[in-house]
């Protein structure tokens, strides 16, 4: 396969940590990049909530996450990473699995992520957890949680 793709400048990225469960989604999480688009996830400084996005881009992200997910028929973590310029919103890539930002997204939102995708993996239920919904806003409500990256400089 080849991939060919286009960098796009003074872009936004925005990622969605989420669990499905048989295409449906039931935990969602929105956060942001702090800065411009072609920083890696695993290297960006992220916010939850987002704070310097529009409401149409994040009610894109979310109307395209649920697609996906539905799509897919995914039952288990999934992590969606999207671009904004204007408006525009593209999706750059799905994992279907839970990322490296799943830890940072459960401590914030005050509920464990890990524990929801396990459960509906192994068909638990997930009704009492309070998960965070699509279209939900405002939560968290008191705070922004703010994930930094943590370099090794000893051993670089």
């Amino acid at each position: 396969p080849v991939v060919v793709s286009k960098f796009i400048e003074h872009a936004r990225e925005i990622e969605m940590d989420a669990v499905a469960l048989n295409g449906k989604v039931v935990a969602a999480a929105v956060h942001e990049h702090i800065e411009n688009a072609g920083v890696h996830s695993g290297d960006a400084t992220l916010f939850l909530p987002p704070q310097d996005i529009t409401a149409y881009t994040r009610t894109r992200v979310e109307e395209m996450t649920a697609k996906i997910a539905k799509e897919l028929n995914i039952t288990g973590p999934f992590n969606a990473q999207f671009i904004a310029k204007g408006s525009d919103v593209l999706i750059i890539e799905c994992n279907l699995r839970a990322s490296r930002s799943f830890p940072f997204v459960s401590k914030t939102m005050g509920v464990d992520f890990i524990e929801a995708a396990t459960k509906v993996m192994c068909g638990g239920e997930v009704e009492s957890m309070d998960l965070p919904q699509l279209g939900e806003r405002g939560r968290p409500s008191e705070y922004v949680g703010c994930k930094a990256p943590m370099f090794s400089f000893t051993r670089l």
